[in-house]
């Protein structure tokens, strides 16, 4: 079994909506966001790779960059949203369904590599083992391909 890991950062904010949410949580604030995808195979294709690393770098981190680098993250039913969008229309938001924990992103850009690995089309089964995602240098959240598949 192979397995390869590509890391890629990104600069950006979140905040929590919900009531419950700690003050501190609950603050517009900023990481510098460390995210790990790993892959696996059992075999390699012709060239002896799982996937070329240069292909599957340019997407994985353009769909990082163009959606995440330099955004600020919220739960789309926060009303900061639309006063942003409204005194700042072209402020770089990245809405979700709930609010952006560590967790709930790793779910996100696991979900979201399975995309992009599965438009690949790789010779050999390429799976998504998991994403790793770094909110400080000692936080952080895997999210993992359940032992079922």
């Amino acid at each position: 079994m192979y397995q390869l890991e590509i890391t890629h950062n990104a600069e950006a904010a979140h905040r929590f909506f919900q009531a419950s949410a700690s003050p501190k949580c609950r603050s517009i604030h900023g990481h510098r966001w460390m995210i790990t995808l790993m892959l696996r195979s059992e075999k390699l294709d012709d060239q002896g790779m799982v996937v070329e690393f240069g292909h599957l770098k340019r997407i994985w981190r353009s769909w990082l960059d163009a959606h995440l680098d330099h955004a600020l993250m919220l739960n789309q039913a926060d009303p900061m949203a639309a006063a942003i969008r409204e005194i700042e229309p072209g402020s770089r938001l990245f809405l979700m369904s709930a609010d952006p924990t560590t967790e709930n992103i790793a779910q996100l850009l696991y979900e979201q590599a399975q995309l992009i690995v599965t438009a690949l089309d790789c010779p050999s089964p390429v799976q998504v083992v998991g994403v790793r995602v770094e909110e400080t240098q000692v936080n952080a959240v895997n999210y993992v391909n359940s032992p079922e598949g």
